[in-house]
């Protein structure tokens, strides 16, 4: 193509950047962060065991985002929430930034280290490049220690696919085992609520259309413990502009047929010679 395309005798400049232009012409789009809003924050309310809570965010342009959380699948027990929890602010988890919000998940007990509370981002469009934060995943003995598993998302065109990279953003305070869709973060030890001590970074390279994570307690004692999702940046997936991609191929087609008109004039002339040739150099038998 680049052979046909460069500006020559037969191919104007002008023709050939107009037809390059085309071919590549998509709807470039920029790189989003999701900050978690002030209002109309969290008025989706605390799922009771076995229920979702679900919750959309319209105001993300060009991509907006329903989240749903769920308290231990279609259980009868499970999480029992602390008051006016889950929630979304800048305290008291902080990732240890200042004045950003994240959805707080804090509750007061679980029914068993089994039972667990499913957070799910769906995008209204697949997304490519997604990175997030999950704050204060960490552990004090003999009341939690934060589990977090079954970390995946849901890939454009179907199929689940394990996160591009999980990893602590402090040593010390969780450990990760295992690699794509068996990745485990557990807390080991106490984080200070207003750093980034607990926080995990995780990415997905997508392009993906939702995601989800698991959060439990993996103590025994069963008690109070609290995370946060904080604000969520991704890019959403280019679009090919149809009605360029048509003016592209008729570009093309005129292009070809003009090619074609320009290869026989040359032609014609070396055939005409080569027939002369041919008559001047014949021998006379008669």
């Amino acid at each position: 193509m680049s052979l046909l395309l460069a500006p020559s005798r037969f191919v104007s400049r002008r023709f050939a950047t107009v037809v390059l232009l085309c071919l590549t012409c998509v709807n470039a789009k920029a790189s989003v962060v999701f900050n978690w809003p002030n209002s109309p924050g969290w008025t989706a309310g605390a799922p009771a065991p076995g229920n979702t809570a679900t919750q959309s965010f319209t105001s993300v342009n060009p991509n907006d985002i329903t989240v749903d959380v769920n308290n231990n699948g279609l259980s009868g027990s499970g999480a029992t929430w602390q008051t006016n929890y889950p929630q979304i602010s800048a305290s008291p988890l902080t990732g240890g930034l200042a004045a950003v919000n994240g959805l707080e998940l804090y509750v007061s007990s679980q029914t068993s280290t089994s039972a667990y509370i499913r957070t799910t981002v769906t995008f209204a469009t697949p997304v490519i490049n997604l990175s997030f934060q999950i704050w204060d995943v960490d552990a004090v003995a003999g009341q939690f220690a934060d589990k977090i598993s079954n970390i995946q998302a849901l890939a454009q065109g179907g199929g689940t696919v394990g996160a591009t990279s999980v990893t602590s953003a402090t040593p010390g305070y969780n450990s990760i085992t295992g690699t794509g869709l068996s990745t485990i973060v557990l807390g080991t030890a106490n984080a200070a609520n207003n750093t980034n001590q607990g926080t995990i970074n995780i990415s997905f390279s997508g392009p993906i259309t939702q995601f989800s994570f698991d959060w439990s307690n993996n103590d025994p004692g069963l008690g109070t413990q609290a995370i946060a999702l904080g604000p969520l940046t991704y890019t959403p997936v280019p679009e090919h502009d149809s009605a360029c991609s048509v003016a592209a191929t008729c570009l093309i087609a005129i292009l070809g047929n003009k090619l074609r008109r320009r290869w026989k004039i040359r032609a014609e002339p070396e055939d005409s010679w080569k027939g002369n040739a041919f008559q001047s150099s014949a021998i006379n038998c008669s």
